[in-house]
């Protein structure tokens, strides 16, 4: 015959109770802890994809606009091979080195990598006079002597000024070049194809009425001229030189044009399963880099790559440290 306390509960229904808590219990703390969990794990997701996605569009408004780099800047790959040499006439198996280029950014490999964009907020390209930045003498009575040239500047009489204003502003980068691309001679007075065809440039920074040589862009660039190897030093020298396009005509191009910088910084969070870093942009501006942009943190690197020198395009990814596994711990 079973007892019965008509006054409460049974011990049997008591203990049957108290694991139901003890269930009801262990149910709410794991499921408290799945959602705190997948909460941080969501957040931190949220927070890398933020500054991640904002930072890939900087670096894609900024790669849209590197034509000027191609076939002109020094910069190396990651295996010491002209990261934007560009052959648009060659095909595939006529090219002895290796067709892809890659440069990955990181704290245990390199810290910087350089581009040359066109600076449109400028203004676009413009054709460029060469007679416009002279003073013309006398027509001689021998038509085959020339009459004498005497340079002024490019923005002789406000030519530029006239035509893009926010070119012929002071610190102001600006680029001549030309649609013709041409290639050294090899020994036997051959067109050497295994070079890159390009134009001849001068990229100088405007400083009153001239355009100056600035050792920074200067540093970067390939001032040579492709067919004599004479450095281009000067606006005049590079109009002096600038090779006539289907017959004795020239056509010179002038853009206004922006060396912007890419680097890493190190920083400490005991957060990151490894030592981040700082992901940061500068532009070099009258003579100096602007004060450092940072497009993102956390980051483990930024890679670059061209799948072929035919092909223009550049393909970029950054990727973020992993974070540390943390415990999570949740009460009532």
């Amino acid at each position: 015959m079973m007892l019965k306390n008509n006054k409460g509960f049974t011990a049997i229904e008591v203990a049957v109770g108290i694991g139901l808590v003890a269930i009801l219990t262990t149910v709410v703390l794991t499921t408290q802890l799945m959602i705190s969990r997948d909460q941080i794990k969501l957040s931190q997701e949220l927070e890398n994809s933020i500054d991640t996605t904002l930072a890939e569009r900087i670096i894609f408004t900024d790669l849209n606009n590197v034509d000027p780099a191609y076939n002109n800047m020094l910069v190396k790959d990651d295996s010491n091979l002209p990261f934007f040499d560009y052959y648009p006439d060659l095909p595939a198996n006529s090219l002895s080195d290796k067709l892809d280029r890659e440069v990955s950014l990181s704290l245990d490999k390199r810290l910087e990598f350089y581009i040359l964009t066109q600076d449109m907020g400028a203004g676009p390209l413009m054709n460029y006079d060469p007679t416009a930045a002279y003073n013309i003498g006398p027509t001689p009575d021998d038509f085959n002597t020339s009459a004498t040239l005497q340079f002024v500047s490019l923005n002789k009489s406000n030519w530029v000024s006239k035509q893009r204003p926010n070119f012929w502003t002071k610190g102001k980068a600006l680029m001549l070049d030309t649609p013709a691309r041409l290639r050294p001679l090899d020994s036997a007075g051959k067109v050497d194809m295994a070079v890159a065809p390009r134009s001849p440039i001068y990229i100088g920074s405007v400083n009153g009425v001239s355009l100056d040589t600035d050792s920074t862009i200067q540093g970067l660039v390939n001032v040579a001229h492709p067919q004599t190897g004479e450095n281009i030093t000067t606006a005049d020298v590079f109009l002096r030189r600038v090779p006539s396009i289907g017959g004795g005509q020239s056509l010179v191009r002038l853009r206004a044009v922006r060396l912007i910088k890419y680097y890493l910084v190190s920083y400490q969070d005991d957060r990151c399963a490894k030592t981040p870093a700082y992901l940061y942009k500068s532009v070099y501006e009258n003579g100096a880099w602007s004060e450092p942009f940072m497009m993102a943190d956390k980051v483990a690197e930024l890679r670059l790559r061209r799948d072929s020198v035919l092909k223009r395009m550049i393909y970029f990814k950054i990727k973020k440290v992993e974070m540390k596994k943390q415990q999570q711990t949740a009460g009532l």
